[in-house]
């Protein structure tokens, strides 16, 4: 179970959709909340004078305050709290911020724009998801917060995420799995946001369909096609052992040939109704691969539900 919840903000009414969720999430857990944003301001730095770092500092410190009052006021009573850190590039110092709070667990959307000058979301979301050591559960909105997100005029005052009304627990889950230890760590590192016996956790395997290789002899077509079965077969294997290493809810396996990775993921989602995707960045691609153009990329920027990512510690 996690016990701190970290969720960055940049002024953004966008940024802001992620805070039902932590809401949520910190209640079943009775986890503490904190509101995380940095303003990289630095005294004269960036053609700015110290008057103006000053007052882009006040801002930070304002918008923190009105978002606690506005949870304070929604009836949430769960522990919260807010950090505003100053100086330095947004990306290590918002990673040094989550080591230093002992933050075990990141709810944020993955990008924004909003009043507060020199938002940051927008362009280093990617960055941070490949230094966090902990799990990230990204958010991407809908509707009017979507379209405030990307609308926003620095200045205008956005319409707010409301509050009052909290999302319900996720109840249908799906897991990718690669066959590598790493992504098999999501089965415990899910767990917490698929609790409740009316859970359903999907186990997925993506097989890459087999191509015929344009042999007119027979023999060559049957025993591809043998092979494929067998592949097939071994997967689904797989998928069965790794069943009764889930500790929470209902199981259920399922083995595709439908294409690439990434959109196997994506349409067996959209297919089974998933609340939710949990999946590993590092895997049989190694430790060393970014997250730019992996097949998480490609989940994270087509999935219409949240996505829990987790990053291998020693990629982190």
């Amino acid at each position: 179970m996690y016990s701190r919840i970290m969720v960055p903000l940049d002024g953004s009414a966008f940024a802001e959709a992620a805070l039902p969720y932590a809401l949520a999430l910190a209640g079943r857990w009775r986890a503490a909340v904190e509101l995380v944003t940095v303003n990289d301001a630095e005294s004269g730095g960036g053609g700015r004078s110290m008057a103006e770092g000053s007052a882009e500092r006040q801002m930070g410190a304002e918008y923190l305050a009105s978002v606690l009052e506005r949870i304070r006021t929604s009836g949430y009573r769960g522990k919260f709290e807010s950090a505003l850190v100053t100086g330095g590039e947004v990306v290590p110092r918002l990673v040094e911020r989550l080591r230093n709070s002992a933050a075990d667990f990141v709810v944020m959307t993955t990008h924004g724009r909003g009043p507060v000058r020199r938002a940051w979301l927008g362009s280093r979301a990617d960055g941070f998801l490949r230094c966090t050591p902990v799990p990230v559960l990204l958010i991407r909105p809908t509707g009017e917060d979507a379209a405030t997100g990307e609308d926003a005029v620095p200045g205008d005052e956005p319409s707010r995420t409301d509050l009052s009304h909290l999302p319900p627990p996720f109840k249908r889950v799906l897991l990718p799995l690669d066959g590598s230890p790493e992504a098999e760590r999501l089965l415990e590192i899910a767990a917490p946001l698929a609790s409740g016996s009316d859970t359903e956790v999907l186990l997925l395997r993506a097989v890459p369909p087999f191509i015929p290789c344009g042999s007119p002899y027979v023999p060559h077509v049957v025993r591809g096609a043998e092979e494929e079965t067998m592949v097939t077969a071994a997967a689904q294997e797989y998928l069965d052992a790794l069943a009764t290493r889930v500790p929470v809810g209902r199981v259920v396996t399922r083995v595709t040939t439908i294409g690439q990775p990434a959109l196997a993921i994506l349409d067996v989602a959209e297919e089974e109704g998933a609340d939710l995707i949990a999946m590993s960045t590092a895997g049989r691609g190694g430790v060393s691969r970014m997250l730019l153009g992996s097949v998480a990329d490609k989940v994270i920027r087509g999935s219409a539900v949240p996505v829990l990512l987790y990053r291998y510690a020693p990629e982190a």
